[in-house]
């Protein structure tokens, strides 16, 4: 079978070595990953310059050498549709998927581009029509951003970041019972599936994490 290329684009630096190295045994074996970055041909003086004002919704991401970087979620916008028409023309690839959880304002492109929020919202709303959704996010000020974004009759969210200290996962899961959550998302691409694995562990209910899911949406293309 002939090799397929898939772009991923991350809204830090790419390589993501601590999401693609995870995720990439996933895909099936014709499949070659090709990674792009939103921030790759940005100095630091320019990545500064995206961070969020005062009012602005934060996009937290990572940068090559590992650090976590908060951006705004207008001007990652703003970006975006440029660098995903480079992607495609340069790298001559057959569909892209978004290394992001947010719900962008998605202009229409003539090539396939898979926004993980698009799928775990069919999931949540259409599929297990979820009534009462617990959500992890990176950072305290996104807690509004979730509950708007996900539009259930509630939305619990915790916040703990993928790439820092915080609650610990026992802590998490004993609020998602006493809610009574029905589901939960991991609403970062940053977690990880040991992430996944300990939550899951801890409560009888589905746990989504957008790197698999992104993974196995990109599989049934091809």
């Amino acid at each position: 079978m002939n090799s397929v290329k898939v772009g991923l684009l991350t809204i830090g630096q790419s390589p993501r070595d601590d999401v693609v190295s995870e995720i990439k045994p996933l895909f099936l074996s014709h499949i070659e990953i090709l990674e792009t970055g939103l921030l790759d041909n940005l100095s630091p003086v320019e990545i500064k310059r995206l961070k969020p004002e005062i009012g602005e919704t934060p996009l937290v991401t990572r940068l090559r050498e590992g650090s976590q970087v908060q951006l705004s979620e207008k001007k990652v916008n703003s970006l975006m549709p440029g660098v995903l028409d480079s992607m495609k023309t340069k790298l001559n690839v057959s569909v892209i998927g978004v290394l992001c959880t947010n719900d962008f304002q998605k202009k229409q492109f003539p090539f396939p581009v898979i926004f993980p929020f698009d799928y775990l919202n069919f999931l949540t709303t259409h599929v297990l029509q979820i009534k009462i959704l617990g959500i992890v996010v990176p950072l305290k000020n996104q807690i509004e951003m979730a509950e708007k974004k996900w539009e259930k009759d509630k939305v619990i969210v915790e916040v703990k970041s993928p790439y820092g200290e915080g609650k610990s996962w026992e802590e998490i899961a004993q609020r998602f019972i006493q809610e009574k959550v029905e589901a939960i998302i991991l609403d970062c691409i940053g977690y990880n599936i040991k992430d996944r694995q300990e939550i899951l562990s801890l409560l009888s209910v589905p746990v989504f994490l957008p790197r698999v899911i992104l993974a196995t949406a990109i599989n049934q293309l091809f």
